[in-house]
């Protein structure tokens, strides 16, 4: 009745929430089905998609329907299957990125770097401004400050430069931690 052609399931803690006839009925409509949603999924899907969670299917309105261009199932690496949805109506406002990795270790990581990237470009969005890191404001101070040291005299020119070489001791610090 709702014109639906793919139907996004979410992980349910019910291990029967789908049996075989439903999905045998469902194929039959040629609706394509997608299991095991996680529950953290189902909104960032839903604003990419334009759709609205239903809870009961007496709630399933074609209001509540959102649209994609194509919905296959794409095969990732060796065998692993991942559901591909293209030409969606808001193009550029989301994106999703598939992280492989030969263990846990290397995934969590990869998360963590690619968390740290979209915090600096979210960063950069909001204020245009950026301070480099890993030591380089400290070199450039010292850089200046023993260029000005070379213009003082006496106990001053000393004081200045001793400081400036100090600085320096930060970015070898900071790489010997890394």
């Amino acid at each position: 009745k709702t014109g639906c052609n793919v139907l996004l399931i979410q992980k349910s803690i019910l291990r029967d929430a789908v049996n075989d006839l439903s999905l045998h009925f469902l194929a039959k409509l040629k609706i394509l089905v997608v299991k095991d949603i996680e529950r953290d999924d189902i909104a960032f899907i839903a604003g990419t998609l334009g759709c609205k969670p239903v809870a009961h299917v007496d709630s399933f309105t074609a209001d509540k329907l959102g649209t994609a261009g194509v919905v296959e199932e794409v095969t990732v690496g060796h065998g692993q299957k991942v559901v591909k949805m293209t030409e969606v109506p808001n193009p550029g406002q989301t994106v999703s990125v598939i992280v492989r990795g030969s263990n846990q270790l290397v995934l969590d990581e990869t998360d963590r770097s690619l968390h740290d990237a979209l915090c600096v470009v979210r960063a950069l969005v909001k204020r245009r401004a950026l301070i480099v890191g890993a030591g380089a404001p400290e070199i450039e101070c010292s850089y200046q400050l023993n260029k000005w040291s070379k213009t003082l005299a006496g106990m001053d020119s000393y004081c200045v430069r001793a400081f400036a070489e100090a600085l320096e001791i930060i970015p070898y610090t900071l790489a010997e931690n890394a």
